[in-house]
């Protein structure tokens, strides 16, 4: 039979607790929605830094590569002048040039594991999560690598979303850099306070050593920095209050401390080392301090030769906007930060030494005009007047050698340079630029003589219509352009200008520009110039380009721009500018130059600029300037080795100096105070060994400006170099034969001595001459003797009172009664010398010695006024002289002295002659008879009665005698 398995008993369930099993649930659902709201939560922070992430920019390696760096500027012969940098006064150093105590002392300070993450610390960044939670600010626990990235690609703020895109960013750049690059970006970039970037910049500054001489303790001053700039800043904090800082050297000796102990704590530096380096913190005293600080510039930013540095600054910037096809005030901008942050190195064409003289000369030079009104002594914008601007260039190279813009120099960067941001008129510097050059180079249009006189100029646009003469003053006629530039005549320079038979005034402003200057400094320019602009500098002109415009004339003819740098190269020494853009040109034939020279030299040595001479020999020439009502003085001119100009004036322009304020009283004078150092020691040489070949001396009439013809012009000629092709080929027209009387240089009357009767030239207006418009006596003034037509002598009487014009003046039926009555008088005189002298001879010993001295004396007077008697009608007279008659009255008083002398003298010899004759006999009587004694005579009888008592004669002062003779003179 078989046998049935049995089950097991089924145990009773046991009913659970209700309240239990509530909260069993509610545990469950809390922590399904914890885990649901992680997840959401989770999400939620994956959206918003997937958001983050999305909005980082894009790792740009350029942004830390191309860090703002200072430039550095050097003189002509490579030495250093001036680091300039704008906000950021960083240079760049490789890592090899920092030392590894200051290597270690920023990575212990900074990112301890710096070497061993990739980007980001974990550990650090766990701690300063932690910390975040306890307090309400958000810290760091960035590395090298995070600070390089927000440093030079994100902002300082302080947010969770910065630090996502810096941690993102940096782990990118580990990628792309090695920790090497990376540390020596954060030591170059890092800001370390004074406006430093970067250790090396800061070593400089507070320290004024390289990187490579800093002590371990200074390598953990500027380590410290790092951390808060302004606050640990070594100079502030040991400086006095009283001079800017604040005393708080505690600040600083405990920070670099911690960074000390950091770097034994890291095994950076031996316990000894560290001992040694660290400060003592209860030393407080600034008399005893622990610490050497280079001492601030009361001036920090500005440079030794400030004006010349800022113009050089100015030449690069346009230099690279050109290059760059950089335009308006972006591009401006672009070049300018491209020089204060770009790393550039600048060797500016700047002569140091001469420099220091121009600056010198300037900052001390003591004699400048006056104001009209005292108020004007002080600018619109309160700066002190007047002011003063100076310019030397090397005219063989174009270089730029020394530039001064103002009287005092500046206190602060881009202030007023006068020498190149200021318009300043030239008044008549500007001659030989736009006149006398250009009338050379176009071959004397319209010859070289020219009328000096005041009437209207063809083409002149002014209300009178001609310009006033200043400097050289003075109206003369006819006037050779030596002269016309040597007394700086505004006439003539008018002339050349405005009128269109000479250069017209377009050909003028072409040259200006010719030569460098602006076109827009020539008003009216291309359309229209301005006649007075050109001839007289009325305008404003920039002095760098005037200075180059005149060492085109130095230079043989050919202009060079002016350059203030050679070269320039960027931070990683490529050459990125230099001269082979200089700009070059002919602008004046040799001969133009030459000419021109010539008469400058002869302006300073003979004309306006006097006071430009040396007190040792040297050739100079140059031309000064007057502005219009005085408003300001120049002098432009050069030597054999360089050229300058020279302003003084008022910033606004408008202000006058006291009447008679000129270019050669103030203006040359000082340019001769900055030209005479430079040129000490140089030897004087002459601009020229030899005349140009294109050159000759020529020979014409002084009046026409025509060749001489013949002997008529012999009293007219002048002598002038003249280009080749510029002689003159015409005869002169305006010299004429006709007889005329020698003294009036006019037909004779039937008065005039007939050996003052002569065939001699005269001049004749020719119709269109501009002297036509003179008055009668305006013309016999400025051209003595001048017809206004050739006359025929056939056809007109003297009788006729409307041709009396045309005869002499001079001797007429008064000058011949006159003339009568002087050889009656004069033959009287020679009678009475001749018995005078004869009774004189006779009387021998008779005659006193003091008797004989008065009648010789009394002779000597009568013969003088014989011989002023003599009539001034010879040949050697002047035509157009006009003497006046001889008063008769003073030789009829002599011949009345010499009269009464002698008879005063004689009678008295006569009467003791008698008085001896009656002697005698009585005695001879006396000796026969013996009755008569001299008792006996009456007393009566033993006066001279004949004689003139005390012998008184009327003697006139000889000093009343006018002598009537001319002297001979070349010229009517």
């Amino acid at each position: 039979m078989s046998r049935q398995k049995k089950e097991p008993k089924k145990q009773p369930k046991k009913q659970s607790s209700f309240p239990l099993a509530v909260l069993v649930t509610t545990l469950k659902m809390f922590l399904i929605l914890i885990v649901l709201i992680f997840f959401a939560g989770f999400g939620a922070a994956l959206g918003v830094g997937k958001a983050y992430l999305d909005s980082t920019p894009e790792l740009d390696i350029s942004r830390i590569e191309n860090q703002s760096q200072t430039s550095f500027i050097y003189d002509k012969d490579g030495k250093l002048i001036t680091e300039y940098f704008g906000f950021e006064n960083r240079v760049w150093a490789p890592l090899n040039e920092i030392p590894d105590a200051l290597k270690d002392a920023v990575i212990s300070t900074e990112d301890v594991r710096f070497y061993k993450h990739h980007g980001l610390d974990y550990k650090r960044l766990a701690g300063a999560f932690i910390n975040n939670l306890k307090n309400e600010s958000i810290q760091g626990g960035s590395t090298i690598t995070q600070q390089l990235i927000k440093l030079s690609m994100l902002t300082p703020e302080r947010t969770y979303k910065r630090k996502i895109q810096e941690a993102y960013l940096a782990l990118q750049l580990e990628k792309k850099y090695s920790k090497d690059q990376i540390l020596e970006a954060y030591l170059n970039i890092i800001p370390l306070g004074q406006s430093n970037y970067g250790v090396k910049a800061a070593a400089k500054d507070y320290f004024g050593k390289e990187l490579k001489d800093l002590t371990l303790r200074e390598c953990a001053v500027l380590a410290g920095l790092t951390q808060n700039p302004s606050k640990y800043d070594p100079r502030r904090n040991l400086t006095p209050v009283e001079k800017g800082g604040r005393a708080k050297p505690e600040w600083t000796y405990k920070r670099a401390n911690t960074v000390l102990k950091r770097m034994y704590q890291n095994g950076r530096i031996s316990e000894e080392e560290y001992n040694k380096a660290k400060f003592d913190e209860n030393n407080t005293s600034l008399d005893n301090s622990q610490l050497a600080i280079k001492e601030k510039s009361e001036n920090r930013g500005m440079y030794s030769m400030p004006y010349f540095i800022e113009y050089a600054i100015y030449d690069v910037r346009d230099k690279l906007m050109i290059q760059n096809g950089w335009k308006g005030d972006e591009g401006r901008k672009k070049a300018e930060k491209m020089i204060y942050a770009g790393g550039l190195k600048i060797y500016t064409t700047v002569d140091a030494e001469m420099q220091k003289k121009v600056e010198d000369a300037v900052y001390n030079y003591e004699n400048l005009p006056k104001f009209a009104n005292a108020k004007d002594n002080v600018s619109s914008q309160g700066v002190p007047q007047p002011q003063i601007a100076a310019v030397v260039i090397d005219q063989h190279t174009g270089e730029l050698r020394a530039i001064v813009g103002g009287k005092q120099p500046p206190v602060g960067r881009r202030e007023l340079n006068r020498a190149f941001m200021s318009k300043l008129p030239l008044g008549s510097s500007i001659k030989p630029l736009a006149v006398y050059g250009p009338f050379i180079e176009a071959g004397y249009p319209g010859g070289i003589i020219f009328e000096n006189i005041p009437i209207k100029i063809d083409g002149w646009n002014s209300k009178r219509g001609y310009p006033d003469n200043y400097e050289g003053g003075g109206y003369t006629g006819p006037t050779d352009v030596r002269t016309g530039i040597r007394k700086s005549l505004n006439i003539v320079a008018g002339k050349i200008v405005a009128e269109p038979n000479r250069l017209g005034p377009q050909y003028s402003a072409n040259k200006l520009v010719e030569m460098g200057i602006d076109s827009n400094d020539i008003p009216g320019y291309p359309d229209d110039p301005s006649p007075a602009a050109l001839a007289l500098g009325t305008h404003g002109n920039n002095m760098v380009e005037v200075v180059a415009a005149y060492a085109s004339i130095a230079n043989n003819g050919v202009y060079q721009e002016p350059i203030s740098f050679t070269r320039v190269l960027d931070k990683d020494n490529n050459e990125i500018l230099n001269t082979s853009s200089q700009i070059k040109r002919v602008v004046f034939k040799e001969s133009t130059a030459f000419i021109l020279t010539d008469w400058m030299e002869d302006a300073v040595q003979h004309g306006t600029g006097t006071r430009a001479r040396f007190k040792f020999p040297m050739h100079i020439a140059g031309k000064t300037g007057t502005n219009d009502s005085y408003r300001g003085v120049y002098f432009a001119g050069f030597t054999p080795y360089y050229t300058a100009s020279v302003w003084i004036g008022h910033d606004d322009f408008r202000p006058s100096f006291r009447k008679g304020s000129s270019g050669s009283v103030y203006a040359a004078p000082l340019w001769r105070a900055i030209m005479e150092p430079i040129h000490e020691g140089l030897e004087s040489k002459p601009f020229y060994d030899s005349v140009p070949d294109d050159v000759v001396k020529v020979t014409v009439c002084g009046i026409s400006g025509m060749l001489p013809n013949g002997d008529l012009c012999k009293y007219h000629l002048v002598t002038e170099y003249f280009p080749k092709d510029a002689v003159p080929k015409e005869v002169c027209n305006w010299h004429k034969n006709l007889t005329v009387c020698s003294v009036s240089g006019k037909l004779p009357t039937p008065y005039c001595p007939e050996e003052n009767i002569v065939s001699k030239p005269v001049i004749v207006l020719p119709k269109d001459s501009p002297y036509r418009q003179l008055s009668d006596e305006q013309l016999q003034k400025y051209i003595p003797g001048a017809f206004r037509d050739m006359i025929n002598s056939d056809m007109l009487s003297y009788e006729n009172e409307q041709d009396a014009q045309y005869f002499c003046p001079i001797h007429n039926k008064a000058w011949k009664d006159n003339e009568n009555k002087n050889n009656s008088l004069i033959k009287q005189a020679q009678e009475l010398i001749e018995k005078v002298k004869s009774e004189m001879k006779e009387k021998g010993d008779k005659i006193s010695p003091q008797d004989k001295s008065r009648l010789q004396e009394m002779i000597n007077q009568l013969e003088q006024s014989i011989k002023s008697a003599i009539s001034p009608s010879s040949e050697n007279g002047n035509p157009g002289d006009n003497p006046p008659p001889f008063d008769t009255n003073i030789i009829q008083n002599y011949i009345n002295n010499l009269k009464n002398l002698s008879q005063s003298i004689f009678s008295k010899i006569g009467d003791n002659e008698n008085q001896d004759n009656s002697n005698n006999q009585n005695n001879d009587h006396q000796n026969n008879n013996g009755q008569n004694d001299a008792d006996d005579i009456p007393p009566e009888q033993n006066e001279d009665q004949n004689s003139t008592p005390n012998d008184e004669v009327n003697i006139p002062n000889n000093r009343g005698i006018k002598n009537n003779k001319r002297n001979n003179k070349k010229g009517f």
